[in-house]
């Protein structure tokens, strides 16, 4: 499912639990981290070779439950279409009480990773391009009225 950056307030975290941010606004990526993620600690913060390196451990992570913390959200950097098939297999097993956030640089119309996001519907996918002079002037003015 495809949701605009400026959409992100319609995202249900209870519903959606799979995030794909791709593009090179790093910055309105972290803003919306944040805003998504105001009440919660990201229990893990990976690169998509640690994962890719120790898949096995990583999904038996997954699947362990723990008496301390009642959900995992995990934070995943530096995506490629590598990961897609770690990722699917963790949507097939429909693993409760994990959030996970994965985070892109570009990502092409062809990318794998990104198209498998814009078409389940348990996945949420949303572009970050950088700004421009229009959204530039659009978050000063904000500023400027608060």
């Amino acid at each position: 499912m495809i949701i605009k950056s400026f959409e992100t307030n319609k995202i249900d975290l209870n519903k959606n639990r799979f995030i794909l941010f791709y593009g090179r606004n790093e910055g309105l990526k972290n803003q919306i981290k944040l805003k998504l993620l105001k009440d919660k600690n990201i229990t893990l913060n990976l690169d998509e070779q640690e994962i890719i390196n120790n898949a096995d451990n990583f999904i038996e992570s997954l699947l362990t439950q723990s008496l301390f913390e009642r959900e995992k959200i995990i934070f995943i950097n530096r995506a490629t279409d590598k990961i897609l098939k770690i990722i699917s297999e963790i949507i097939q097993k429909n693993i409760e009480n994990i959030i996970i956030i994965i985070n892109a640089g570009s990502l092409e119309k062809k990318s794998k990773l990104r198209s498998f996001f814009e078409k389940d519907k348990k996945c949420i996918c949303i572009a970050f391009y950088p700004d421009n002079e229009q959204t530039l002037a659009g978050l000063a003015n904000t500023f400027f009225k608060n």
